[in-house]
């Protein structure tokens, strides 16, 4: 079978997967997610047009996105198209009743999948590593972990593991205490949620010690009782699910696999809230890991479109260049802004993804900066983890 014959049919397979994926998608967007969170916003208006243009956005990538994940920035490129970008064409253009002509973002967003996908012919560079012997390592892990807990103890105290009625309660609470705190507090709050304790995990997994395995599992209930954010929950089965992928498919996973288990986990999702008659699955599954993000895509588009953008005034960065937030906002930055304005919740935050977060700051340009930004960052990713474990450079990727 020749290179050219095998290319052919992995991308028809990869175009038959998406666009079952994409189907199933709209699908259950149309019959499960709009009736039960219209409240929300969330609104469906079907037309032939909307619908073509979006399977156009959708699937036209997959022409040239890489069809297996062998490195790091692949994964990542993947895993942004799935609850980043589709989300965001297809929400999107419902909720905002989007025609010709569409707007840019959109246009800018498909352009970024394909400018990131020329990591495909970049070269990896030798970077100059630190070696530290595995023993310092675990010891400077769990010396961190300690200390960091117990600043974290000083500040929540000890709480007990909230309910899912308690969520939004016990979040708001934590951003309160966050805010007291200082900026840094909350830097180290979100290193451990992404950065100590997954590795931890890893490491436990990976090199078959029980310990720190369990420390990283104790670590990460710690912080859900603290701050309640289910992505720190759902995080250990996460990267255990990760690393049963990766040692079955032996470090080379088909990128249609991805799109297998998004069908698999909508059908799932679905079929368990038919069967016990309730709403858990499309709460706290469906509509918060893929339907949210497009949603608030939407907004962030929709607002920022007609209003003063924020110039990263509410960051670090932003504060050293002298920038300041839009005249007359009191909002602490943009997503609460966009709380406030759509959801009428002045305290809460509706954080996106950084391509909408770009575009809440900087406009079109925005996305463009970004994007560059993230290209260099994950060439730099692969070139760093060339020649060391692959699990553990796949598995770190994973919660960032």
């Amino acid at each position: 079978m020749t290179h050219n014959h095998f290319f052919g049919r992995s991308r028809l397979s990869l175009l038959g997967w998406g666009g079952g994926y994409l189907m199933l998608f709209i699908w259950t967007y149309a019959h499960h997610i709009v009736p039960l969170f219209a409240h929300q916003g969330f609104v469906y208006h079907p037309s032939l047009l909307r619908t073509l243009v979006i399977a156009v956005l959708v699937l036209s990538p997959l022409l040239w996105m890489p069809p297996e994940l062998t490195r790091p920035s692949f994964f990542a490129i993947w895993i942004l198209y799935l609850v980043v970008y589709v989300p965001a064409v297809v929400v999107s253009f419902h909720v905002l009743e989007i025609d010709w002509p569409f707007p840019l973002f959109f246009g800018w967003l498909w352009v970024s999948l394909l400018f990131l996908t020329l990591l495909v012919f970049l070269p990896r560079v030798r970077v100059p590593k630190v070696r530290i012997p595995s023993k310092w390592l675990t010891v400077g892990l769990m010396a961190s972990w300690i200390v960091g807990y117990l600043i974290f103890f000083k500040a929540f105290g000890i709480q007990g593991v909230p309910s899912l009625q308690e969520i939004y309660t016990v979040r708001l609470a934590a951003r309160e205490v966050v805010t007291s705190q200082g900026r840094l507090f909350g830097y180290l709050l979100r290193w451990f949620t992404n950065v100590i304790n997954p590795f931890l995990v890893i490491l436990g997994i990976r090199k078959r010690n029980w310990g720190l395995l369990f420390a990283g599992v104790l670590g990460q209930t710690m912080i859900f009782t603290f701050d309640a954010t289910k992505s720190t929950l759902m995080s250990v089965p996460y990267l255990l699910g990760l690393y049963g992928l990766l040692r079955w498919k032996r470090w080379k996973i088909p990128a249609k696999v991805l799109f297998q288990g998004g069908i698999i986990l909508f059908l799932g999702s679905v079929m368990v809230d038919w069967m016990f008659h309730s709403e858990l699955m499309a709460t706290y599954v469906l509509r918060r890991l893929f339907y949210v993000p497009g949603l608030l895509t939407s907004y962030y588009l929709d607002y920022f479109s007609v209003h003063p953008q924020w110039h990263w005034a509410h960051t670090l960065v932003g504060r050293l260049l002298g920038a300041s937030p839009p005249a007359g906002i009191s909002a602490p930055g943009p997503g609460f802004l966009i709380g406030d304005v759509y959801f009428h919740n002045p305290v809460g935050n509706a954080n996106v993804h950084l391509w909408a977060d770009a575009f809440a700051n900087f406009g079109n340009f925005g996305v463009i900066l970004v994007t560059i930004g993230l290209f260099f960052l994950l060439w730099l990713y692969d070139s760093l983890s060339t020649h060391h474990d692959k699990t553990i450079a796949f598995l770190l990727m994973g919660m960032p």
